[in-house]
């Protein structure tokens, strides 16, 4: 398994240049048997809640550590896109935490906020998602 995720991981490393997407990773992870956040993190450790992620709840989580890390700085939003390196109307979009992002732009995210690309969508200083909380208690 650890050899899969190594080849899959050094994929997405080449396919950068393509802009693999969220979605694209989705499909890879499910064709891997592993999860989202394993292929994600690039065979980091990641927290147990985050295996359950999927592709729509990394985009809210990546729209709530940014929006977080705006606050943090005291940045507006125009400044806030200006520093990650995007245009104004992507940030809204990330923001809003829709369309397909691509790998290359969460890693971009990462370096402009000085994250650690591979586990920053799976911070501690960012509690999971109301969406997993709500999972959790239908689980039980």
């Amino acid at each position: 398994m650890k050899q899969l995720l190594d080849f899959a991981f050094a994929q997405l490393t080449v396919c950068q240049k393509n802009n693999v997407t969220l979605t694209t990773l989705q499909i890879m992870a499910k064709g891997l048997q592993v999860s989202f956040a394993e292929l994600l993190a690039g065979g980091k450790k990641v927290p147990e809640w985050a295996h359950r992620l999927d592709d729509n709840a990394i985009r809210k989580r990546l729209a709530r550590i940014i929006d977080f890390e705006r606050q943090r700085r005291t940045l507006h939003r125009y400044e806030m896109a200006e520093l990650i390196g995007v245009a104004e109307a992507t940030f809204t979009k990330l923001e809003r935490a829709s369309g397909n992002i691509s790998v290359d732009t969460i890693a971009a995210i990462a370096k402009a906020l000085k994250l650690n690309p591979a586990t920053f969508l799976f911070s501690e200083k960012i509690p999971p998602t109301a969406d997993l909380a709500v999972f959790d208690k239908v689980e039980r």
